[in-house]
């Protein structure tokens, strides 16, 4: 998957969820902004979202 397929996909995500009523905190958003640089895996930022909680 290319990067900007990716941050589509990532932004799609969370968009669909805020029309749920779902907020995200600035702290979430920049681990999203991370997976969707391709910085990290989403295993990798699944794992900081549980030191998170």
């Amino acid at each position: 998957m290319t990067n900007n397929n990716l941050k589509k996909n990532v932004i799609s995500a969370i968009k669909s969820c805020e029309l749920e009523g779902f907020v995200y905190t600035k702290e979430e958003k920049q681990v999203f902004d991370r997976i969707a640089s391709g910085e990290i895996t989403v295993d990798e930022a699944r794992e900081i979202f549980k030191r998170m909680s």
